[in-house]
């Protein structure tokens, strides 16, 4: 082995699961959004501190299968792959972007038996900790014991805000004081990047929308175009009740008839998610205004963001809000419930946080459609805001907790 190369701090990285189509089947954000756009900036970021970052091989899935069997597969050779890469040259630390995929708990039992001191760092995007987190308890019911295990294992828990911390903290005490006790002194709040290299290079070409995609699902393409005359209310959360839909749709239906305004739906929502029902109404009686984007790819998404003028929230759950960050960054004025980590990220804006429900949110939005200076004034304020999340601000502050538990440097 080339002797630089490993006097080099060498990171053993792994991803979270990820698909390049959404149409390939998609079952999580991570998965198509932040899992990708996120992990790569501090990839990239770290090798840029002079970080040797390697990642364990992986087979394909067999048959090329997606959906949970491809999923399932991927992490079946993560774990193959760590413990090859741990026993034919070990790392200085693991690091696990997504501790609820392949589980920590497993690669510790690796390093305890294999005899290798290597350090664990992870981050958590969500938890059954977290009451407000419906989507954990809905897809994997009683594995509560084994994320706050996956948590437990971890030499350095990185967290995504300072709500997360807060929470973690006071639902884990109220069953475990000793064990939240010891979570909480591993755990450092550092955020999670955007990837703003990407997010800027759709800006370039904002007109990169698929048309013909757009018109196979029966809306007007004329929505894509460069700048429309209207202003654009983007809804990109994922089909889940924690992210309420529903709410979202039944004030637009009263918002739409008296506004000239498009909608910009940018997630799939199928019949038998929640929300679909909804969404699919909205689009069928406003097929002038209402654009589904089902599961716009990357950089699609990105320059619809560049194109539109407001974002609205309706979730009961937020760890962090990244499809937020990102229309932040984009120059959009996002309409906020002052719940979970939005009143952080926001600075508690007063203009931009309401109060949770269907009145607080048709009245923010009737005012910032009725206010177009106003609305661009707090666009660029959250703006500047975003810049927080920059790969610089956040990689920097990872790259500190893992100096600090791999006791060295990296040499760049």
């Amino acid at each position: 082995m080339d002797r630089q190369a490993r006097d080099r701090l060498r990171l053993l990285y792994l991803d979270g699961y990820t698909v390049a189509d959404p149409s390939a089947g998609a079952p999580s954000s991570d998965a198509i959004g932040y899992g990708i756009t996120a992990s790569t900036a501090i990839r990239e970021g770290l090798c840029a501190l002079g970080f040797d970052v390697v990642r364990p091989r992986i087979d394909p899935a067999p048959g090329g299968s997606g959906g949970a069997v491809g999923r399932l597969a991927w992490i079946l050779s993560t774990y193959r792959g760590v413990l090859d890469a741990l026993v034919e040259d070990p790392p200085d630390a693991v690091f696990c972007f997504h501790a609820f995929a392949a589980f920590p708990v497993e690669i510790r039992r690796m390093l305890l038996d294999l005899d290798r001191p290597v350090p664990l760092v992870g981050y958590t995007h969500g938890s059954h900790w977290d009451p407000t987190d419906t989507f954990r308890t809905e897809a994997y019911p009683g594995m509560e014991l084994a994320d706050l295990a996956n948590l437990h294992v971890l030499d350095r828990v990185l967290l995504v805000s300072q709500y997360m911390r807060t929470t973690l903290r006071e639902t884990i005490g109220a069953f475990a004081p000793a064990v939240a006790e010891h979570v909480d002194r591993h755990a450092a709040v550092v955020g999670l990047p955007l990837d703003t290299a990407r997010i800027d290079a759709a800006r370039i070409d904002t007109a990169r929308i698929d048309t013909a995609r757009i018109e196979a699902a029966r809306v007007d393409a004329r929505r894509t175009e460069r700048r429309p005359t209207h202003p654009t209310v983007v809804f990109n959360h994922a089909p889940v009740s924690s992210k309420n839909p529903d709410l979202f749709a039944r004030v637009m239906s009263r918002v739409l008839p008296r506004s000239d305004v498009a909608v910009l739906v940018t997630r799939e929502f199928a019949p038998e998610q929640p929300g679909g029902e909804a969404i699919a109404d909205l689009a069928k009686r406003f097929p002038e205004q209402v654009v589904l984007g089902h599961d716009l790819p990357l950089d699609e998404y990105f320059a619809a963001l560049w194109d539109a003028d407001l974002q609205v929230s309706t979730a009961t759950h937020e760890s962090l809000g990244v499809s937020t960050l990102e229309a932040m960054y984009t120059g959009n004025c996002c309409i906020l419930p002052r719940l979970g980590s939005y009143p952080e990220i926001c600075g508690d804006h007063p203009d931009v946080l309401y109060e949770w429900g269907e009145q607080g949110l048709e009245e923010r939005l009737r005012h910032f459609l009725a206010h177009p200076d106003h609305r661009r004034a707090v666009a660029r304020e959250l703006q500047r805001r975003a810049a927080r999340y920059s790969p610089s601000a956040v990689v920097g502050q990872i790259a500190e907790q893992l100096v600090d538990v791999a006791g060295r440097r990296p040499r760049c």
